[in-house]
């Protein structure tokens, strides 16, 4: 059983962003930012009093505590000797690092209107693993969300500012944002459920995993991009792509590949209905990014490297989610459309097996996660670096 805090608080996140959005989303102006004053403050309070898990809390604890700097990310070292200048303990700095990341995120999210009403709800679902676990590549994904916000609007200037400050945080924020302009520019009609799906049944249930071990070639010409940063992956290969890294935490039991494999299926499904139903090329982009991080994320997710590569344009769920809830409710609760008609009986079956996956997941993260831990049960413990430089291992 998990710690009464950790019950407790993150029960409130998840349930207070569900209901938030559907009685917010359309103020306008300052209304809109005055309300959304809570929901970011207990986003920033919850996330930042966690203590310990996630791939680089204790990194970047020591990071910021012993001022270990890498020259390969500036602007996140401009920010931690700012924050410490301050005052902030490393607590007061990873709730600097959620704020970043749940204000960009509520900005991208209010670019689309009224249509954003039902994104609020998935956005904690959908972005909690990257801004917890992946703390650097969270802070410089803040950035891109702005940059994607900028571009949406045709303010270039803005929009290059944003992505270089993205990189400056972490390099593959880069290459994610190119991925998903790409999309843009290439893909301009979602991609088809009869193309999508079978791809990804075939890459979930009959691709042999094990045999990727050859991919640590396929990313040698990354190695020199970020500063380095790939090249101290693949010279260990073995423990990125071979086939001990399936081994380490990975593997899904068969009800949650079954259970998650419906669910990603159903969204898959029902986002293309929903944009063949109300079209929008902003949504469609984003969809297609997501179609393309579900299938790649079967074909490389037991590779850390690689899996981080794909997590954050899975990321981008929450919007075609929400977008498939916005078109039911707008467009398909009393149909005049033979296509409005089939999406209202298809929805209810494709959005039960999407939530019973959501529940099953964060219900377990909730009340059954062995790792839950806060700050103030450390307030008097004696950080060793030594002891920890000697089991840490970069990015």
């Amino acid at each position: 059983m998990t710690i009464i805090e950790h019950i407790i608080l993150f029960s409130i996140l998840l349930i207070f962003y569900i209901f938030w959005g559907k009685k917010n989303a359309n103020r306008n102006g300052a209304a809109f930012w005055k309300a959304a004053i809570i929901p970011i403050l207990l986003y920033v309070f919850v996330t930042g009093s966690r203590y310990g898990w996630g791939n680089d809390y204790l990194w970047y604890r020591a990071q910021y505590e012993f001022a270990i700097y890498d020259p390969y990310q500036v602007a996140f070292n401009w920010l931690n000797q700012f924050l410490t200048l301050i005052g902030f303990n490393y607590v007061g700095a990873f709730m600097v690092y959620g704020f970043m990341f749940i204000t960009c995120a509520f900005v991208f999210i209010r670019s689309f209107g009224s249509e954003s009403k039902y994104m609020y709800c998935f956005l904690i679902p959908a972005a909690l693993f990257i801004s917890t676990n992946t703390i650097r590549q969270g802070v410089g994904t803040s950035f891109m969300l702005l940059a994607l916000v900028f571009f949406q609007n045709k303010k270039w200037i803005y929009m290059g500012i944003a992505a270089i400050i993205a990189y400056s945080f972490h390099s593959a924020t880069f290459i994610t944002l190119g991925v998903l302009l790409g999309i843009f520019f290439m893909l301009k009609k979602p991609i088809h459920y009869a193309f999508s799906i079978p791809i990804y049944l075939f890459l979930t249930f009959i691709y042999d995993i094990s045999s990727t071990s050859i991919l640590a070639s396929l990313v040698d010409g990354f190695s020199s991009f970020g500063g380095g940063k790939f090249q101290s992956y693949l010279s260990s290969g073995e423990k990125w792509f071979g086939e001990d890294a399936i081994k380490d935490h990975y593997e899904q039991g068969a009800l949650a590949l079954i259970t998650s494999s419906l669910c990603y299926v159903s969204i898959l499904y029902l986002g293309y209905q929903a944009l063949k139903i109300r079209n929008n090329k902003m949504i469609v982009y984003l969809f297609n990014a997501v179609v393309t991080g579900f299938v790649l994320y079967r074909a490389v997710y037991a590779f850390e490297l690689l899996n981080r590569m794909t997590l954050t344009l899975q990321m981008f769920y929450f919007v075609p989610l929400g977008y498939i809830f916005y078109v039911y409710f707008m467009d398909c609760k009393q149909p005049v459309t033979r296509e409005a008609i089939r999406f209202r009986k298809q929805f209810h079956v494709g959005v039960t097996f999407i939530l019973t996956y959501l529940f099953m997941y964060w219900g377990r993260f909730i009340f059954l996660y062995e790792k839950a831990d806060f700050f103030w049960y450390h307030l008097d413990e004696y950080f060793d670096i030594n002891q920890f430089m000697d089991q840490m291992y970069y990015l």
